[in-house]
């Protein structure tokens, strides 16, 4: 029985060691900047697979969020400006990260509902997509 204990514990210090150079990567991810966003978005555009979900990311969008961009645009009232919607995608489709340029009322306000959306798993994790968002006067 001693013994379990002592080799149960040497694997869990095993995995703590094999952890922890990982640590401060975690503890260190910062916010993607707006420009390194959208030349992601860029790049991924110029491949054919990055057109093809593209596409498919688009329409998506507007089958699940249309009427959170409705409800954020009747929300906001006058203060209505378009803007981009840059999304970081996770492997699965979750979306991970969301900012916004120029960070508008409405951009804000859908940004909740789209922390917490998925969408189709895109071609590779942490792939970015982007959305503009022209409003009309």
């Amino acid at each position: 029985m001693h013994k379990r204990r002592i080799c149960a514990g040497g694997i869990l210090l095993l995995l703590i060691a094999a952890l922890a150079p990982t640590w401060p990567l975690l503890a260190d991810d910062k916010p993607t900047s707006p420009a390194d966003a959208q030349a992601a978005v860029e790049a991924n555009l110029r491949t054919p697979e990055g057109k093809a979900y593209d596409e498919r990311f688009g329409k998506e969008f507007m089958e699940k969020h249309l009427a959170t961009m409705k409800q954020c645009k009747e929300n906001t009232g006058k203060d209505q400006e378009s803007f981009w919607m840059l999304l970081k995608l996770d492997k699965d489709g979750a979306v991970k990260e969301v900012l916004l340029h120029p960070t508008t009322k409405m951009g804000t306000c859908a940004r909740e509902a789209l922390l917490k959306a998925t969408f189709a798993p895109p071609p590779r994790p942490a792939y970015w997509v982007s959305v503009y968002m022209k409003l009309s006067h």
